[in-house]
């Protein structure tokens, strides 16, 4: 059990989870970003390069988004593979993170597939960013340079909003201008700090 607060921090690609993380940077609340430490552990000498590699036969990640979408088991293989790492990684860089900044009022951990990895229950609270589902594409797309039918369906295969705000304890919705979604964090940060 941890001697600090930690809330999880989560959205669907595109919703603008990322940003918020930074938003909550710039007011004292350092966080750590699981899917770079899934980028990582995936580096060559690191611990899922090999048996990512042994699986599907590639670590090449255009590649492994295409097996991926074909066949349901290796999402799950996958999976597999990486949660249990990320996690251990994770609260090591966490408890790393604390030690650097016993200041802060609590951390973050952000991730994409924080409730899909059945974490949800895991912090002392959850945020989930939300988007309407036209910003998403349209970020998706300019940031993959992608189609929208390709950033539809990455949307459409992770979970929906609906089924994220299920888990969550607080939610933000991004739907707005970037001064409006800092005053939401603002406000969310001031609930958070009282609670």
């Amino acid at each position: 059990m941890r001697g600090f607060r930690v809330y999880g921090l989560t959205g669907g690609i595109g919703s603008g989870k990322s940003t918020v993380a930074q938003m909550f940077l710039e007011h004292g609340i350092p966080y750590v970003d699981a899917d770079q430490v899934a980028r990582t552990l995936r580096e060559p000498g690191q611990p899922a390069f090999l048996a990512i590699r042994n699986r599907f036969g590639t670590t090449d990640r255009s590649q492994l988004r295409e097996i991926l979408s074909r066949d349901p088991q290796a999402k799950r293989d996958l999976e597999a593979i990486l949660h249990p790492l990320i996690r251990m990684e994770s609260e090591k860089a966490l408890a790393i993170l604390n030690e650097q900044r016993p200041d802060a009022d609590f951390l973050l951990y952000e991730a994409s597939l924080l409730i899909e990895a059945g974490r949800a229950r895991d912090f002392d609270g959850l945020i989930v960013v939300t988007a309407p589902l036209e910003n998403r594409i349209t970020r998706v797309m300019n940031r993959d340079g992608c189609g929208r039918d390709a950033a539809l369906n990455l949307i459409q295969a992770q979970l929906s909003d609906e089924e994220r705000l299920k888990s969550s304890t607080h939610s933000l919705r991004n739907e707005g201008t970037l001064e409006d979604l800092q005053q939401g964090v603002k406000n969310l940060l001031d609930q958070i700090r009282q609670a």
